[in-house]
Formats: structure tokens, sequence, C-alpha cells
């Protein structure tokens, strides 16, 4: 920007003289000479540093310019020049309607004039004005007082001392060099009348005045909203996405985009309720913003309200009846339902209405391939693929249904374009294995890998398929050296090391799993299959606590199928967050109600809340779907020995250890309903194989030794309980069942020191296990100290 002079309503003017007499000749000269060192240049900056305005002051005390509000008003940056000095200014009072305003100026030692009361100058006295005229330099200009000072509206003169831009601010002295005013504007169209306001405003503007207006700052830009939802929408970033519409929603707390956008993300956390109310606030505020309408359909949808869904469609069609969203939504939605013809009408019904959405195109081949039309489905991914369709899967898949049907030429040029690796041949392989492992077809596809990794050994691609086969097949050990071939191709991919780690984990090589998985977040830390790996090796590890974060992590990066969402429940028990987990097992239970792991889950975390009842209840509906799960029939056991009905319980776990004679498990629940049942014959032979099959197992151990004592085989019974107190010495059951041998025993002495031992750790035991000596007549009881 160029530099402006400011002078309101000035006219640039001519030095030369008025025709008139202004005082003797020299009298310029002087005046000059002794007031120019107290008459400043005034120079306006903006934020980047351009001169935008000059003007005049003149210097009225210790650091104080005064000079016109007008030459200084819009400035970022106030330069005040006195000779070769440059000094910033701050502008501290005004007098607005006086267009006055005072300078402080920090290192001004310029000198300060005195003022001359505009009341004492007379009609024709001579006056001398002194600026800088044009950003020449200081100019003095000599011309006559032409009225006597006016009062209304304020102080005033007027003079004929001629007046440039540039000038105003400067000052107006008498012969002696006092200020008897700042110039400001000429009147009407004749240079020689200009304005100046007297020294008694001067005066006046340094005893008070007004402070400068507030500082004028542009509001900064809107920010980019929209663009900002969709990049993280896009990117699946659901939290970032919740605080950005959060902060959208109080930035613009009326607009229906943000509110629906709030929705989405809580949508992707998985918080359905909250996201429904944000969808409904979004039509509150603009009750015909479709894609609001389109939004709460599908959350109705996903939380079973199918009716109250279908009526949202309509309400969305009742304002938009062409929409080819609602159409393409009820696609979605018979799809999911398995009704695949009737999606197929409506997504056709949706691309009439709108042919060139190329989603709609992939998912008609999608349902096409489905139906098990591989022709309409190639040639709609086609379609898709040539209105810009990315998506990977679709291409794909478009290459399998190629390579499938002998058009070699295209699959591979499609390969080609999606990078897969080099050679036609090998990629055709590879499309064909890939399409293989899709349809289940193990044999072929693992002929088909095996020929792309020959012809393609220098393609990570083809060792990842090969090992994706292999795992299928259950060869894991060779899987695993698939795909460390794959990362020798590709070190950085995250999924490779996944898919590595996923083998491992299968082999129960259980911290190289997880040190891959770990890796493998590193690289991608929205790697779902990282995270999944990572849970699932965390509680093979016994890491309840880590299993459960890396869980969590996962559940807000994907939904979680049924069979992860139970593997979560039982990080949570292990973490002994039953409630949780029975929240996360009911998800699992609304999903699919027949998965064996959930119910035997379920079971266990019911057992654990104490509800034994509706542990049983589970465990009953996990036989229903496997008759001969040994572990079901263990816990169906284990209940029923809980709620007292012992026969039962004892047919449930003789059943299981029939199925499974090496369940440690069922041996020694079985050997306690025995105890309970006072078949103490079967409960030792049961117990005894318990601890052949688990010898560490402390409750087979406890419990073979109240058989043996109930057995009137005390010798054996204590033998057990020794063993026990070998690892605990103050287990007070143990010490109470050597008590109780040595007192059948007839020896009272040995009785009388382990009975010291149990009332030191457990009186109140001690007291019930006197009692019940005394009451069976043991001789020695008596003798036991109270």
């Amino acid at each position: 920007m160029k530099a402006r002079f400011l002078c309101v309503s000035l006219s640039v003017m001519g030095w030369t003289g008025l025709g008139l007499a202004a005082g003797e000749p020299g009298d310029a000269q002087r005046v000059f000479a002794r007031v120019s060192g107290s008459v400043v240049t005034i120079k306006t900056e903006d934020d980047k540093g351009v001169v935008e305005a000059q003007g005049s002051g003149v210097v009225v005390g210790k650091g104080q310019v005064v000079t016109n509000c007008h030459v200084i008003r819009n400035a970022f940056i106030i330069r005040v020049l006195v000779g070769q000095a440059e000094l910033e200014g701050k502008w501290v009072r005004q007098k607005a309607a006086l267009d006055l305003c005072l300078l402080t100026v920090n290192g001004l030692d310029a000198p300060s004039v005195k003022l001359r009361p505009g009341s004492s100058l007379a009609v024709g006295e001579p006056v001398f004005a002194v600026g800088n005229p044009l950003g020449f330099g200081l100019a003095v200009s000599a011309g006559l007082v032409a009225t006597a000072e006016q009062k209304q509206p304020h102080p005033y003169l007027v003079a004929t001392a001629p007046q440039s831009p540039g000038s105003s601010g400067g000052g107006l002295f008498d012969r002696e060099g006092l200020l008897v005013g700042v110039t400001k504007a000429v009147l009407g169209t004749g240079q020689n009348f200009n304005m100046i306001l007297s020294a008694d405003s001067v005066a006046g503007i340094l005893v008070n005045g007004d402070a400068p207006p507030a500082e004028l700052r542009l509001p900064a830009p809107e920010k980019p909203w929209i663009a900002d939802a969709d990049a993280l929408r896009r990117a699946a970033r659901w939290a970032d996405l919740e605080m950005h519409a959060h902060a959208w929603s109080v930035s613009q707390p009326r607009s229906a985009v943000a509110a629906a956008t709030l929705g989405t993300a809580l949508q992707g956390l998985k918080r359905l309720d909250e996201a429904e109310v944000s969808v409904r606030r979004a039509l509150e505020l603009d009750e015909n913003y479709a894609p609001a309408w389109l939004q709460l359909a599908d959350l109705l949808y996903l939380r079973g309200a199918r009716e109250a869904a279908e009526q949202a469609l309509k309400a969305l069609d009742s304002r938009y009846p062409f929409s080819s969203d609602s159409v393409f939504l009820r696609a979605h939605w018979y799809r999911d339902a398995g009704r695949l013809t009737e999606a197929r009408e409506h997504i056709r019904e949706s691309i009439r209405r709108w042919p060139r959405r190329s989603e709609a195109w992939r998912f008609l081949g999608l349902v096409e391939d489905s139906l098990g039309n591989p022709v309409e489905a190639s040639r709609a991914l086609a379609t898709a693929l040539k209105l810009g369709d990315a998506d990977v899967r679709a291409r794909q898949r478009l290459a399998e249904l190629y390579a499938k049907s002998g058009k070699v030429e295209e699959a591979a040029r499609l390969a080609q374009a999606q990078e897969v690796a080099s050679g036609n041949t090998g990629k055709t392989q590879l499309l064909m294995g890939l399409g293989e492992l899709n349809r289940g077809r193990l044999g072929p596809a693992e002929e088909a890998m095996r020929k792309a990794v020959a012809l393609l050994p220098e393609a990570a691609e083809a060792w990842t398929g090969l090992g994706a086969v292999l795992m299928r097949l259950g060869h894991f050990q060779e899987a695993e050296s698939a795909f460390d071939k794959a990362l020798q191709l590709a070190p950085r991919s995250a999924d490779n090391l996944t898919n590595r780690a996923g083998a491992r984990l299968e082999l129960k090589r259980l911290q190289p799993a997880l040190d891959d998985a770990r890796q493998a977040i590193k690289l991608d830390p929205q790697s779902a299959q990282g995270w999944r790996i990572a849970a699932l090796t965390h509680l093979a590890l016994g890491k309840p606590r880590e299993a459960g974060m890396a869980f969590q992590k996962l559940d807000g990066l994907v939904s979680m199928n049924p069979d992860e969402l139970v593997s979560w429940a039982e990080a949570m028990i292990g973490m002994g967050s039953v409630d949780e987990a029975l929240k996360i097992l009911s998800k699992a239970e609304a999903m699919d109600p027949k998965l064996l792991r959930m119910c035997l889950t379920m079971a266990r975390a019911q057992g654990a809340k104490g509800d034994i009842a509706a542990a049983l209840g589970y465990e009953i509906r996990a036989l229903e779907i496997d008759p001969v799960n040994v572990h079901a029939w263990s816990g169906k056991g284990y209940a029923l020995m809980k709620l007292g009905r012992l026969p039962e319980a004892v047919d449930a776990l003789e059943t299981a250890v029939r199925l499974d004679p090496g369940l440690s498990n069922g041996w020694i629940n079985l050997g306690e309903v025995q105890l309970r049942s006072r078949n103490l014959g079967r409960a030792i032979q049961s117990l005894e194989k318990a601890l052949t099959l688990a010898p560490a197992a402390s409750d087979a151990r406890f419990f073979l030794a109240q058989a043996y004592l109930g057995a009137r085989l005390p010798k054996k019974a204590r033998e057990h309980a020794e063993v026990l107190l070998v690892k605990q010495p103050t287990f007070a059951p143990a010490l109470g069942v050597v008590t109780m041998s040595y007192l059948v025993e007839g020896n009272g002495q040995a009785a009388s020191e382990a009975y010291l031992k149990l009332k030191a750790s457990a009186p109140t035991l001690a007291r019930t296990l006197r009692a019940q000596a005394l009451g069976a007549g043991l001789a020695g009881a008596g003798s036991l100290p109270e």
C-alpha cells in the first residue's frame, strides 16, 4: 500500500506568499528556527510494517506530542520522527469531537512549546504554520489571523497560513514562537482559510481527555468445520470427531450440521443413545436437514427399532421424494437381513435416481456377487471403478472375478493398477488364489498361492496370501515362515506383522506374538488386527488388565464380533469387574445367542456374581448347543452342587469325566459333590484321580484330606493336610484336619499342639471344632484348651 498524506479537506497548496503582509521580513525564518525542534513528523504503519499515513505533531510536554486524531486513528504502529531519531508513540488521550489526540513518546528529548490563549489574538496578527507538508521535511508558511477566536462548537481560529497534506497536527505560532493552535482543516474551497484548534483545546487535553478507543481486531476466520469433520470421519477418528463437533456446536449453537456431526461421532463410538439425542437435536434445528433423517433411521435400525427407522425414512421421503439415500439405506437393511433380491431391487432404484453414484454401483456389484451372478457383479464393479470408486476390496474382488472368468488380461491390468506385483501370470495366480480362499476352497487356493510365490518371489503380497491360506489350513508353522518372508520384503507392513502375530499366537509363542502386535500398533496405531492380537495374547499370558485395555481400544476402532466380545468379558472377569463383563456378554448374546463360548463365559460370570441359578441356565443352554461339551457338563454339575441338588450334580460330573477323563477340574468337582453326599469312597477315588492330573491343586488335596478324615483314615487325612501346611503354615482348615486326625487317633498331646496353632490363626473356627469333637465323643477333646 502506498503511503497517504492525511489532512481532512485539505488540497495540495503551493508555498508562495499570499499577497498579504504576514509580519516583518525575516519573521518566518526566526520563528522556524525557534520552534522547529518542537515540531515532529508522525508516520503510521499497518501490521505488516507498511507505511499507511503521515502527518505532523507538536511537543507540548515531557515526552508528550499532540496531533490530529485522523492521522493516527487506524494505525497499528505509530512512529515519531525527531531529527534523525525514530521513536514509537502510544496514543493515550483524545478529544474526539475536536479531532485532537495526545501521544506519549518514550525517549523523546525535544523541548516543549509554550501556549498562548486564542482569545488574546487579534484579527490581522501575523501567524506562522510549521509542519511536514507532503513528507518533504519541516517547512514554515506565514499568514494572518482571519477571525477572532470562535467558541462554538469548540474553541478555534481561522488563519490564512497555507496548509498541505501532511501538515495535519502541526503547530500555528505567533511571532514569539508561542503555540496558538494546531492545524486541522481547510475551510470551504479557499486554500487560504484554514481551521486551527486553538491553544485552549491543547491545554484542555493535557489536563483531561477520553481514553482512546479499544484496539480494533478483526475476528479470526471461521474454522473449516465441515472440511475438518469430513477428514476425521474418513479416518474413523471418532473421539477426535466428537471433540471437534462439541467445539463446532459451541461456536455455532444453531447449526444442525454440527449436531448431526456429533451424532456421527457418538455412533462411531458405539454410544447409540447419545447419538440419537444429537441427531434429534439436529432435526429440531432444521427439520428439513436430509442427512439427519437418514442418520436417525440408521441409528434406530442399529438399535433394533425397525418400525421407527422406517418412519424416519418415510419422513425423509416426504420431504425429498426422489432422494437416492433412502432407498440406498433400505438396500443395506435388506442385505443385512439376508434378503438379497430385495436389496438388489432397492439399490437399482437408488442408481436410477443417482446414476453416477459410484458406491451404489459397488454395492450392486457385491450383492450380485453374493447372489452368484459373477457377470452382473463384474459389470457393476467395473462401472463403480470407472466412476472413481477407490474401494480396495471392491477392486480386488473385481480382479478375482476377472481371473476366475478367464479374463486374464483384464485381471492383470487391474492388478497392475493396484500395484500388487509384477508379472502378469504371477498376478493372475495371486488373484486366483485369493478368490479361491474367499470361497473357502482351500486346496485350489493353496495351489494357486504356491504358484504365485514361485512366479513372484519378491512380492510380499504373494507370501502374505500363501500365509493366509496356510493359516486356514491349520499349518501354523508354515504360515509363520511365509509371513517371515513377507516381512523381509515389506518390513514396515503392519498387516504382515499382525499376520505373523496371529500365527505365533496359534503356536502358543506368546511373547513373540505380543512383540509383533506391539510393533504393528507402533507402525499403525489404528491397526484393529494389531490391537486384537495384543488383547488375545495378553489374555493368554494371564494379564487381564492389559488385555482389557487392548480390547477397549479395539472397540473404538471396529465393531467387535461376538467371539471378541466374549474374550473381552473374560479379561474383565480376570480383573474382577464382573458387572462390566456381564454388560459386554449381553452385547455378545444379543448378536449371537447360540454362541457356545458366550454361554460358558456367561455362566462363569453369573457364578462369580453369586447367581447360581442363572449360571446353571447358561450351562444348560451350552449343552443344548453342544451336548458333548465337557466344560458345560462340569459347570452344570458344579452349579447343581451349589444349589444342593447333589444326585443331579453327581450325574452331570460323572458325564463330564467320562467325556474327558483328563479333565482335572471335573474330577475335583465330582470328588467334592461325592464328599458332600457322604459317598466317601467314591470321593476319595475321584480326588486321587484329580491329584494325579493336577498335583498342585490345593482344593483337591483339601477335599481329599476331609474325605480320608470322614472315612476314619486319620493318617492319610493328616498327610494331605500337612502338604498344604508346607505351602501355607497358617491355613486354618488344614490345621483343623490335623487336629481332628490326632483326636481320632487318641493322641491328645499332638492334637492340642495343632489346636493351639489353629486357635492363634482362627479362634472362631477353633471353638467350633472343639465343640464338634466334644459332640462326637472323641477322646482328648476335653483337654483342648477353651
